[in-house]
């Protein structure tokens, strides 16, 4: 069992090593491509089709990724702020929601049709889509039904405080569609990120094959971000 402990710790150990993040790529490809034209390393790599023209296309390429990068992560942050807006709303009307209906509970215990009309039974929904249907049923009922309000209104729920649950429900949705929106948003920013990197990442590596074959050895490959062992 030591030994299979032993095993799992030094595969967690590789991944941990062999992990790089998009940023870490970036800098890599910018420093290769960056000092591609050191006067040491572009006449040989040119011998395997590393001019100018190639060159300066590469750099564009990293630019452009890099640029995508910044744009994936500008979105996201967009969208977690979106997230956290929404949440904070919902759980506030929530709380209200939970007080409002264990205080109808409390009243309306022998009224099975009004306790079933307004699901005071039960366990209560998770999902938003159905938390928000229970929720907007429910106010909307107290609203609507003018017993069922004034029954409501012995216990401090007021129209008024019904109306303005109402408007928070209402602006809680807009708040879901932004935030909808802004992760639409992320995906597709993602997906645009992602698939330049996967491009651009196989010619980085044969650039960096090229030049670990036709510069072995030399020192001046940490240029580019090659380590060489010094003898």
């Amino acid at each position: 069992m030591e030994e299979l402990n032993n095993i799992t710790d030094k595969v967690k150990n590789v991944k941990r090593r062999t992990y790089q993040s998009l940023d870490s790529w970036i800098e890599k490809m910018k420093l290769a491509f960056g000092n591609a034209s050191h006067q040491s390393i572009y006449p040989i790599l040119l011998t395997v089709g590393y001019d100018e023209a190639k060159l300066d296309t590469l750099r564009g390429k990293v630019t452009e990724l890099e640029s995508l990068d910044q744009t994936q992560n500008e979105a996201r942050a967009e969208q977690v702020a979106a997230t956290e807006t929404a949440d904070k709303k919902r759980k506030e009307i929530n709380a209200l929601y939970l007080k409002h209906r264990s205080l109808l509970k409390i009243l309306l215990g022998g009224n099975t049709l009004a306790s079933a009309s307004l699901k005071l039974n039960g366990q209560r929904k998770k999902s938003y889509g159905d938390w928000f249907q229970d929720v907007s049923s429910f106010y909307a009922q107290l609203a609507q039904n003018s017993e069922l309000g004034a029954q409501a209104a012995s216990v401090g729920i007021s129209q008024a405080v019904v109306e303005s649950q109402k408007q928070l429900l209402a602006g809680l949705q807009l708040l879901k569609e932004t935030q909808r929106n802004k992760t639409a948003n992320t995906r597709m920013a993602t997906e645009q990120r992602n698939k330049a990197f996967e491009e651009l990442r196989p010619l980085y590596s044969e650039y960096i094959k090229y030049a670990r074959i036709l510069l072995a050895g030399n020192q001046v490959l940490e240029a580019i971000g090659v380590t060489v062992k010094r003898k």
